[in-house]
């Protein structure tokens, strides 16, 4: 169960996790701006890359990343219109948390105090792994703020529950998470993935950091049926994360006239895996339910 308030194990964890951060915050291949956007859960920080015209980009990463998650895909991304990049309260990053996420329902009002800080009426709205979930989360409530909303390789209990086989190797993961242990479950996960130095740093940073982030769960058919906004899932077919099979028909299913993409011969490591399918994609996407801002 998470905590009510996400915090490091010792300051001594937290000066070593956020070091690695501003190491990689600073290799950013894009100009950036970070913003300190405040709402009633906490001060929240959010990347701002790009520029443009059309409706912002809003990106959540995957459970615990922070927005220095998006590194690899973000120039292609903030080509021609602003994107944000989110560190979520209740995970690891430069956001501080200082009321409790207890459900849903402050997950959304949280979500929504951001865009309005950011001065952003509508978004198109991304997430990948438990961002999906998150992103999805908006979605059931507040269609009308979304221009559209991609799901990226949801994340295993969005569309239904996850098999213990799956769950026994999270926790077999995290517990005692030696460097070691961590890239044997990195590489079951996202095969193939190679991370640098100062990325393994804030990732085993992260892990002394105490979660408190309500869980993922299903969502029922009424949840999804509710999501109005425009809709892409895209899953890998070979993915260990989730079942593509059964998420892919509860999409088709439930989610009014959702895009349901799967990708054969690719797995969780999507993102990086194909990204010259997968980015292209979700932009194309993204400008066909654009709204132009005046």
């Amino acid at each position: 169960m998470a905590d009510k308030i996400g915090r490091f194990i010792s300051a001594k964890a937290e000066a070593k996790y956020l070091s690695a951060y501003d190491v990689v915050a600073a290799q950013w291949p894009v100009p950036s701006t970070d913003l300190d956007i405040k709402t009633s859960y906490g001060i929240t920080r959010v990347r701002e890359s790009g520029s443009g015209y059309g409706t912002p980009i809003v990106l959540l990463p995957g459970m615990p990343g922070n927005g220095l998650f998006w590194e690899t895909v973000i120039a292609d991304l903030s080509r021609d219109r602003v994107v944000y990049t989110i560190d979520p309260l209740g995970w690891a990053g430069r956001s501080e948390q200082t009321a409790p996420l207890r459900d849903e329902a402050d997950i959304v009002a949280w979500l929504i105090e951001v865009f309005d800080g950011l001065g952003a009426e509508r978004v198109h709205l991304a997430g990948y792994s438990m961002g999906s979930w998150l992103a999805l989360l908006v979605g059931v409530r507040h269609s009308d703020r979304l221009a559209s909303l991609t799901m990226l390789e949801p994340g295993g209990a969005t569309f239904t529950k996850p098999k213990w086989s799956v769950l026994l190797k999270f926790l077999v993961g995290g517990i005692i998470p030696t460097r070691k242990r961590m890239e044997k479950f990195t590489e079951w996960l996202t095969p193939g993935l190679r991370h640098r130095e100062e990325i393994w740093t804030m990732i085993l940073g992260a892990i002394k950091f105490r979660i408190a982030m309500p869980w993922e769960r299903p969502l029922s058919d009424e949840q999804l049926a509710a999501v109005t906004a425009p809709t892409m899932v895209l899953f890998g077919a070979d993915t260990v994360a989730n079942d593509p099979q059964v998420g892919a028909q509860r999409a088709r299913d439930h989610l009014r006239g959702a895009v349901v993409d799967v990708y054969p011969g690719v797995g969780h490591e999507m993102l990086w895996a194909i990204p010259e399918q997968v980015i292209p994609r979700f932009l194309d996407f993204a400008n066909r339910h654009d709204q132009v801002r005046a």
